[in-house]
């Protein structure tokens, strides 16, 4: 079973540490009164420089754990439920021996049982991960079904309004696998997201978009011939959405019409292309 792929978007997983750390606060603050290991806190300066050594340990552990899981599924298509629960294994017991070794180094264990102070580290780190990770999977899965709704509406409208079929973008996924048909009329524009592009087009009169495991480079090729070019590093936009172009102190920007109303960044290494697909609107 495949994991949600929001779950793996650099954006999405640095904001999962920001809620994980969050969490924590919060978590701390209730179970420290309740807790044998309460040598965590702010009451003194003591313990306050102690606490925020744990956090600035615990919190870079798990930047760099996804910083490795990114760089890990570049190389790995599909990642699935069972991967995740061991990497998530991974982070968690990594927290817990930085969380004994901090206990042990600053003399906090004295008056405990080791037994009944691993369980407490066990059962305070579990908590702290546990609970934040599974709101997050919820929401990733929620998104995803959102998302593929959103397509099947989409597809089933394209059927019913029969459109031209050189009017059709067909998208495939990094695996090869056909994910969508659209109209290149109802799209907006295309958003980068280092493995993934995030694309925006128009359902009902509605700006939606769709997450889709594929390369900028290979989504431009999929473009070839279309109205919708590359006008950032980060972004390809249909120059046929663009109802306003300005360009003030060296620097251009196209503004996107309703429902999107989205304003971009023109690079000048894009500017002629965009300029020439404006021109040739106008002929």
């Amino acid at each position: 079973m495949e994991i949600p792929k929001l779950f793996l978007q650099k954006k999405f997983l640095l904001e999962s540490v920001a809620f994980v750390s969050l969490f924590s606060v919060l978590f701390m603050a209730i179970y420290q009164p309740f807790s044998v290991t309460t040598w965590f806190g702010f009451g003194t300066w003591r313990t306050c420089i102690i606490t925020f050594l744990f956090y600035v340990v615990g919190v870079s552990t798990l930047v760099a754990s996804k910083f490795v899981l990114m760089n890990y599924q570049k190389t790995h298509t599909h990642m699935t439920v069972k991967t995740m629960l061991y990497w998530a294994g991974c982070e968690f017991f990594a927290i817990a021996i930085e969380y004994w070794a901090l206990t042990q180094a600053f003399g906090m264990s004295s008056t405990h049982t080791t037994f009944r102070l691993v369980f407490k580290i066990l059962f305070c780190v579990a908590f702290i991960l546990a609970i934040p990770y599974t709101i997050i999977a919820i929401y990733a899965a929620y998104r995803s079904k959102k998302e593929e709704l959103e397509l099947f509406k989409l597809n089933h409208k394209r059927e019913n309004l029969l459109s031209p079929e050189g009017c059709l973008v067909k998208l495939s996924d990094s695996s090869g696998k056909t994910k969508m048909s659209v109209d290149q009329s109802s799209i907006f524009y295309v958003e980068s997201q280092d493995n993934y592009v995030q694309i925006y087009y128009e359902l009902d009169g509605k700006l939606t978009s769709y997450l889709l495991r594929l390369s900028t480079q290979k989504m431009e090729e999929y473009l070839t011939d279309t109205s919708i070019v590359r006008c950032h590093r980060s972004y390809l936009v249909n120059t046929t959405k663009i109802v306003k172009f300005k360009k003030e102190r060296g620097r251009a920007k196209v503004t996107l019409a309703a429902p999107s109303n989205k304003e971009l960044v023109v690079t000048p290494s894009h500017y002629r292309n965009i300029l020439s697909h404006l021109d040739s609107r106008s002929l």
